[in-house]
């Protein structure tokens, strides 16, 4: 048995002039506005200015920005103590504390689930070829199966009981799942951001368009892996608390990684629908041409670019134009594409043109009905 001499006692200070809860409430209030703000702009993109093309998608985002506030909320946590010295923390409210921090576990998964969940209805939009939507659907079983099922279940059953993982005093035989499983779950999230992430560059790299256009869009996709580098960075955090002995006070940088982390995911996933918007704002930025040998009137006509110029094909997010028989589905960007390069493409082998809509603005839903008509 080791003697009193080698036991390390923790470093405990007190001091209850000292404290983080006012730069906790800052960073959740501020990081959850910003994504509201997001919000709120695809809602006006897809409900107003492209006349309510709204989907499940974006009401799956709307309810992922309800679980997220309810996520800064459980961090702010002022009335328990976090931003405070562990000291200087009342005593009977420990077990308050670590209750709120189960339904703030239970809250954040479930708006990183909503997220990717609306990212890859989005998906499922925008991709109309076969061997792209069938990625798509993979992808989103992984998601349901790990973020989904196998996360959800884990934070349920916690404990077992589930009250001793706030009051283990008075559930001292209680089974609680050790440190691997949350830091597993942690790896689960960061593995499947970076498969959403990564599923469109393929299709990105091969898109004809202009090369502001084309940096534009990989900037877009850029702030995924913004996220999945705070996600990564969190995960070191939750590795090291454990080696923290101050905890309510040592321990605050993980609230501000998990307030940035899930909003910054929401803002994300809504900039990939707001480029109409942005044409509306700078309509000089995007009529620039770097293409001599096209005007921007010709890449923004329709199918009939020769007698009506200035019609524009569908935005990423519009719903893609019915299955023809046995062939692919084809955006009517697509068709007027093959229309124009059908001697050097071919877009029923190559996916590339799928993604064409991603830089350019919805087109009225006649406009639409004429293309298929075209066809």
């Amino acid at each position: 048995m080791s003697s009193l001499s080698n036991v390390t006692l923790p470093n405990l200070t007190s001091n209850p002039d000292e404290s983080y809860q006012t730069n906790i409430i800052a960073c959740a209030v501020v990081t959850w506005i910003i994504g509201a703000t997001f919000v709120g702009l695809r809602f006006y993109t897809r409900g107003i200015l492209l006349h309510n093309i709204l989907g499940a998608e974006d009401w799956l985002i709307l309810l992922a920005l309800v679980f997220a506030a309810a996520t800064c909320a459980g961090l702010i946590e002022p009335a328990y103590g976090l931003g405070k010295h562990t000291l200087d923390v009342n005593p009977d409210l420990i077990v308050p504390m670590a209750r709120a921090g189960w339904y703030t576990i239970l809250h954040y998964l479930l708006t990183l689930l909503l997220t990717k969940l609306s990212l890859l209805l989005l998906y499922l939009r925008l991709l109309t070829y076969h061997h792209a939507r069938y990625y798509v659907h993979l992808i989103l079983s992984i998601v349901l199966l790990t973020n989904g099922l196998w996360t959800l279940s884990t934070v349920v059953t916690a404990c077992l009981p589930l009250a001793a993982f706030w009051d283990k005093a008075a559930h001292p035989n209680a089974y609680c799942h050790p440190q691997s499983f949350w830091l597993g779950n942690t790896g689960l999230h960061i593995g499947t951001d970076i498969l959403l992430y990564i599923l469109p560059l393929p299709v990105i790299v091969n898109l004809q368009m202009r090369p502001r256009q084309k940096a534009m869009l990989c900037g877009v996709f850029a702030l995924g892996f913004f996220v999945c580098s705070i996600s990564a960075v969190r995960l070191w955090d939750l590795v090291e608390q454990y080696r923290r002995s101050d905890f309510t006070f040592d321990n605050v940088s993980i609230a501000y990684l998990t307030c940035i982390e899930i909003n910054a995911a929401i803002a994300c996933a809504c900039c990939m629908t707001l480029k109409p918007l942005v044409c509306k704002l700078f309509p000089r930025f995007f009529s620039g041409s770097d293409d001599s040998s096209e005007t921007p009137g010709d890449l923004e006509a329709g199918p009939d670019a020769a007698g009506q110029k200035g019609r524009n094909p569908p935005t990423i997010g519009s719903k893609p134009s019915r299955k023809i028989g046995d062939q692919d589905k084809e955006t009517w960007i697509s068709m007027y594409q093959h229309q124009r390069d059908s001697d050097s493409l071919d877009l029923q082998e190559s996916p590339a043109e799928d993604l064409d809509s991603l830089d350019l603005q919805e087109s009225p839903a006649e406009d639409l009905d004429q293309g298929r008509r075209r066809q």
